[in-house]
């Protein structure tokens, strides 16, 4: 390819509004342009890139027996509804309707329609395990995007399902999606860690995130720095302290406090003199039907929204506003952690674990002028819902050992999902046994977001000058520089190359420019970040320079040399 012919010049700087390092770099250097909002249009060079990832996902899933097809985009409604999930998923779900007045859904995902398609074949136990794979694009209304391509609201994903006639038979190929995973993550040369996770609004109870670390990412996971224990934030368990344990219990008081005095944690740690997790935090979220859920935590803890919750059968909360508060008779900042008795109809209590655990707590009852101290769960208050909905802390122990746990920041690159019967149940996704009786398959879903797999390596792999492709998904093998085109002779040299390395099957992007300068074509080549740099010019006589995007040294080698380096990089 010819750089003078490329769709899609670099930029010389990001725009201003662009935080992440792989959302500035892609716009760029010229892979992407911005439509909309969380709407993205692929350039010549990006769309290189998004094929080279599907063509290496897609090797990977038929090596594991996974067959190829497609659905369509519009779904209709009543598939939704089977589950429940139009309801579920909530704004999420974009949705439409034709000219007949028919109800539809554009996909966001594909379980129930899938599921229906494999009914309709009348499988047999001949005919399972069935393992299908699409690559196609997904809609989904967030009402958040950022970072460029990590979070969209339309999408390209493989999303792949399998079918198996018994929990034996899927574990077996749930375990290949594990290892094709983990090997698709090495082809990407990223370094991953497969931990626990929540499975959401898609269902089902077991399932596993393949997670990159990386501080550009919105997810956390939780690992133990001792044993082999590694969860996503929003599934992690840890062990809570014993609080106060060496303490008598004591009579709950109700002592005099100015309002202004101990109003948050903080202002208590200092009023008391007593650390945050002798102090009773408590955070208000709302159902969708508008019931409020406060959850009560000790002070030196985080309420997790997605365990929260969970602990009330719920999929996701939404943060309370001041009105909801406002109508419960409830302050911002001294939020009680009982009472309410005339709102019973409107509260739901959740009571972590840290709270029952401990002894002689301060707080959780505050008025404008006073506040309760020596405070005992199960004594002076007490709930119906206990459950874990705490994050865990930095150092905490690990509920699998002695170990201390550690918070890191991770993009989720990939997320496969153990279901049972939770969709064939729904869908009468039923298969003829030996014996001819009807019984359910067992099944699974495996996804991987392109877009976010993209940004997700470059974010792991660019420097301060640009990105950084691994081979087996840069757009282009090699990056050809031609210095002094003007004269004659280099041209030829340049293009005799070019076309030596075509005939090869290499892949080449040729800076023919003879209006740039050397620096321009360096800068470029950089910010591109093709693995493999080429330069010829009057200072390389009959020599080539060879460089690497990923070394800062380059080398004169002959042109016989340069082809044969090349083929051990294809």
């Amino acid at each position: 390819m010819l750089y003078s012919r490329l769709f899609g010049k670099s930029h010389r700087e990001a725009r201003s509004d662009m935080k992440l390092t792989s959302h500035k770099l892609l716009y760029q250097a010229g892979f992407v342009s911005e439509l909309s909002a969380g709407r993205y249009e692929y350039l010549p060079l990006g769309f290189i890139v998004w094929q080279k990832i599907i063509n290496i996902i897609d090797e990977e899933m038929k090596a594991i027996g996974s067959q190829r097809m497609s659905i369509p985009l519009l779904h209709p409604m009543d598939i939704w509804k089977k589950t429940n999930r139009d309801k579920a998923w909530g704004n999420l779900l974009m949705k439409l309707e034709d000219a007949r007045g028919s109800e539809f859904a554009l996909s966001a995902t594909g379980e129930g329609v899938i599921t229906e398609m494999v009914n309709a074949q009348n499988p047999s136990y001949r005919d399972l395990p069935i393992v299908l794979h699409q690559t196609i694009n997904k809609f989904r209304d967030e009402m958040r995007v950022r970072g460029g391509l990590l979070r969209l609201r339309e999408f390209t994903m493989k999303d792949a399902y399998s079918y198996n006639s018994s929990e034996e038979d899927f574990m077996k190929t749930y375990n290949d999606f594990y290892k094709a995973y983990g090997i698709i993550c090495d082809r990407f040369e990223l370094e991953y860690r497969a931990v626990i996770a929540d499975s959401g609004a898609l269902g089902g109870d077991y399932s596993h995130e393949f997670q990159i670390e990386c501080e550009a990412g919105e997810d956390e996971i939780i690992t133990c720095e001792k044993c082999d224990y590694a969860a996503n934030i929003e599934k992690a368990e840890f062990v809570r302290e014993k609080i106060n344990h060496d303490e008598e219990l004591k009579e709950m008081k109700i002592v005099d406090q100015k309002w202004e005095e101990a109003r948050s944690i903080q202002d208590m740690v200092k009023y008391y003199g007593r650390p945050e997790n002798n102090m009773i935090k408590t955070i208000v979220f709302k159902r969708s039907n508008g019931r409020l859920v406060l959850g009560v935590v000790t002070g030196n803890l985080d309420v997790n929204p997605i365990k929260l919750a969970h602990a009330v059968g719920e999929n996701e909360l939404i943060q309370a506003e001041k009105s909801d508060l406002d109508a419960v008779g409830a302050i911002a900042g001294a939020v009680h952690a009982w009472g309410y008795d005339e709102h019973k109809d409107k509260i739901t209590f959740v009571v972590d674990y840290s709270i029952v655990k401990a002894r002689n707590l301060f707080g959780g009852f505050k008025t404008k002028t006073n506040d309760p101290r020596h405070v005992n769960y199960g004594r002076d208050f007490k709930h119906e819902i206990e459950a874990d909905i705490a994050d865990p802390y930095d150092g905490a122990q690990c509920s699998k050992c002695s170990g201390s746990l550690k918070r890191t920041r991770t993009i989720e690159f990939g997320h496969i999902f153990k279901y049972d019967h939770f969709y064939t149940e729904k869908h009468d996704g039923f298969f003829t046994d030996r014996d001819g009786s009807k019984k359910l398959m067992y099944m699974g879903a495996y996804g991987i977001g392109i877009d976010r797999a993209i940004a997700t390596i470059v974010e792991k792999h660019h420097d301060d000058k640009g990105i950084i492709w691994p081979a087996q998904v840069a757009p282009y093998l090699v990056h050809l520089i031609g210095l002094d085109l003007q004269d004659s002779e280099i041209r030829a040299k340049v293009e005799k190359l070019y076309h030596q390395l075509l005939d090869a099957g290499i892949e080449v992007l040729y800076d023919d420019r003879e209006e740039a300068r050397a620096g321009e074509k360096f800068a470029t080549a950089d910010l591109i970040g093709n693995p493999i740099r080429l330069v010829i010019s009057k200072r390389t006589g009959d020599k080539i320079e060879w460089k690497k995007r990923n070394e800062k040294e380059n080398e004169l080698i002959s042109a016989d040399e340069v082809m044969t380096r090349i083929q051990t990089q294809k």
